[in-house]
């Protein structure tokens, strides 16, 4: 009988190693790189320019850090509402227009009770069908049209969702 149960946990710990390697050691994920996020903030930073709006833009990676930022004539608010909006809109993986709507219809509240700044103006950048970063724009009466055009001018079309 000893034998049999030697054998059983022998085998058990084989398969329990052969399932445990079978798994990857990482994730690959898409990440903005500094110089995409550069593109980006210029991108925005032209059209408000033509459009005569005074605006922040500042794009974020997947995990919310600051990759690229500016801002037009100094204001502060804008400054931080922009990087406010791009790390919520990274976070949510979704643009910061529909945590907002979830808010204002008391549908989800979520984004507010954990300290995020669910408004209009951060729009996830994807690249491959992932995330790869987050552009928030603050100020400037249509900043998730900025938003939007920015990415699309520098990465084409951006499809509606990521693949989670």
């Amino acid at each position: 009988m000893r034998p049999i149960q030697l054998a059983l946990a022998a085998l058990a710990t084989c398969a329990v190693t052969i399932a445990a390697t079978a798994q990857p050691a990482f994730i690959e994920r898409k990440q903005v790189s500094p110089a995409t996020a550069r593109k980006i903030v210029d991108a925005c930073i032209a059209r408000a320019e033509q459009q005569k709006q005074i605006v922040g833009c500042a794009v974020v990676d997947i995990a919310g850090v600051l990759v690229d930022f500016h801002a037009l004539g100094g204001q502060a608010t804008f400054s931080e509402t922009a990087i406010l909006k791009a790390k919520t809109a990274a976070h949510w993986q979704r643009a910061t227009s529909a945590l907002e709507e979830d808010v204002n219809s008391k549908r989800n509240g979520a984004s507010v009770w954990i300290g995020d700044f669910p408004r209009a103006g951060g729009v996830p950048i994807m690249i491959d069908g992932q995330v790869a970063g987050a552009l928030g724009v603050g100020g400037g009466g249509n900043s998730e049209e900025l938003a939007r055009f920015a990415i699309e001018a520098v990465l084409g079309k951006q499809p509606q969702s990521a693949q989670r």
